[in-house]
């Protein structure tokens, strides 16, 4: 019987979902858009549409088209994530505070491997989920793989590290394939450094997973009987540090970026220190968040161009919608794992009555009756795994992706800003040349003449700056609407052929049943 425990958001430090792939499903189904019937002419349908017997059909002909391949999901095993809230401590860095647990609670030094029930179907399972085309980098023939999470250390000073396996066929990467073992805050410090660099320029680069106090402690105090839980917490935090890893190298720009090629080949990186909670760079970010949301505030941007305008509204209206979506599917996840968990419910009670029962043939069937809906309570536990670690955890990225978006609008104002503070400036440098003209003061003209010409160049260097900040954000939001369209089209087809494949497990279950049902007498 499954656990009924919610799935945790995005957690910390170092951990993540592990990779799986995808059985296909033996029904084959036309899921292809681009798929056309043959055209059938009005009026030779409405000869054929005469009156026939109830038994005869006329049916038009179809052309059959062979349907593109799909994605499809393997049969995940019943992994249940465990709910973690988010914290804004990174365990990985603040491992301080917990010396003086960690010897009083004197644990052990625990490998985490994963069991052999969550071998196989789940990392199958959740690997396709978290590394399906759409993430594969094709365009810049990259493709990135997080695995092989292991614990390092002892008690509260452990910390998860990871292998990260890239392939790729770039000529500016030193190898063709190449391997290295990375902590979260190495993560976090490749996303900082990416951060610094392109979003001024209008880049959008991808958020990285959050951080998690709270789940990176139940694997510094994970014991053997609770590896369960903090296989669960690791799987998450693997498949969301290999989304965002190859939705960075999906991009023309930071794939070339030699800080994101030193995170991919340098087999040693310096300690990532400035991504802590309570550092001083983790009081400037605060400082800094606080400054953007007043400024959001206070700035008022007359906007000329019409694109922005429209496409600021698209943005807004995008992310209400997600929000709604994602939250529904979340609560339809949450629906099939009480459905699991009563279905098994329902197959104890079963079993139960079937012991008690005295008639043969009637103990018998509910005997198979039991056996019947534990395999229907896997489906379901199977099938909410899926959902979650292939639809909600993309439709959370996208959340996050137009958060960022958004910052990289506010970047666009900014320099808008800088723009018309230094046309304001050459304005009152020309009044005050006027006014010491009219007043017969010349001694201090020629300074504020040279004044005036470096205030003007400084105008068009910030107008230029404008500019081409603005030509740039349109380039990144016309690849941000070809990549979503490509994910979605890929969530939509994985769920309906996971759907699919479920509900053909259901009938085969019920089927097989249905003959001892017949032979009670």
């Amino acid at each position: 019987m499954s656990d009924s425990r919610e799935p945790p958001p995005f957690d910390d430090e170092d951990t993540e979902e592990v990779g799986s792939e995808i059985a296909p499903v033996e029904t084959e189904i036309n899921l292809d858009d681009d798929a056309a019937e043959e055209p059938v002419n009005q009026e030779e349908s409405v000869k054929q549409a005469v009156v026939v017997p109830q038994e005869e059909v006329v049916t038009e002909p179809t052309v059959v088209t062979e349907p593109d391949p799909v994605p499809v999901i393997k049969e995940a095993a019943a992994l249940e994530p465990v709910k973690v809230e988010p914290e804004l401590l990174d365990d990985d860095e603040d491992d301080d505070m917990f010396e003086s647990a960690s010897a009083s609670a004197n644990l052990p030094n625990i490998s985490i491997e994963v069991p052999t029930k969550y071998t196989d179907t789940a990392k199958d399972d959740y690997g396709k989920a978290s590394h399906s085309s759409q993430y594969d980098s094709k365009v810049n023939d990259i493709t990135i793989q997080v695995s092989d999470p292991h614990k390092v250390g002892d008690g509260m000073n452990a910390y998860m590290s990871y292998r990260v396996r890239t392939k790729t066929s770039i000529p500016s990467f030193k190898r063709a394939e190449l391997a290295v073992d990375r902590r979260f805050s190495d993560f976090l410090g490749i996303h900082e450094k990416l951060l610094a660099k392109h979003r001024h320029a209008g880049r959008i680069v991808p958020p990285a997973p959050e951080k998690s106090i709270v789940g990176m402690t139940l694997i510094k105090m994970s014991k053997t009987d609770e590896e369960a839980v903090s296989i669960d917490f690791v799987e998450k935090r693997r498949a969301a540090l290999e989304r965002y890893l190859n939705r960075v190298a999906r991009h023309n720009t930071l794939v070339q970026d030699q800080d994101f090629r030193d995170f991919l080949e340098q087999e040693e990186l310096p300690q990532a220190t400035n991504t802590r909670a309570l550092s001083g760079a983790g009081v400037m970010r605060l400082v800094k968040n606080v400054e953007g949301a007043l400024s959001k505030i206070t700035i008022k941007m007359t906007e000329e161009d019409s694109w922005f305008e429209e496409k600021q509204q698209q943005i807004e209206s995008l992310e209400q919608h997600l929000r709604k979506l994602h939250a529904s599917f979340e609560s339809l996840v949450h629906h099939r794992k009480e459905l699991a968990v009563n279905t098994a419910l329902f197959a104890k009670s079963s079993a139960t009555l079937g012991n008690a029962e005295e008639h043969t043939a009637l103990s018998r069937a509910l005997a198979q009756l039991s056996d019947a809906f534990e395999k229907i309570e896997n489906v379901h536990q199977e099938q909410s795994n899926t959902d979650y670690y292939a639809v909600a955890e993309t439709l959370a990225d996208y959340l996050r992706i137009i958060t960022e978006i958004k910052e990289i609008f506010m970047v666009r104002v900014k320099s808008w800003q800088n723009w018309q503070n230094a046309d304001q400036n050459v304005q009152r440098k020309k009044e005050a040349e006027a006014k010491m003209q009219a007043s017969g003061r010349t001694d201090k003209i020629a300074q504020i003449q040279a004044d005036i010409k470096e205030l003007e160049a400084r105008v068009q260097t910030c107008k230029s700056d404008f500019d081409e900040l603005s030509a740039e954000i349109k380039k990144e939001m016309q690849a941000f609407e070809q990549d979503r369209v490509v994910d979605f089209r890929q969530l939509v087809l994985i769920f309906l052929k996971n759907l699919m494949k479920s509900q053909e497990q259901n009938i085969k279950n019920w089927e097989a049943f249905m003959p001892e049902a017949r032979a009670i007498a």
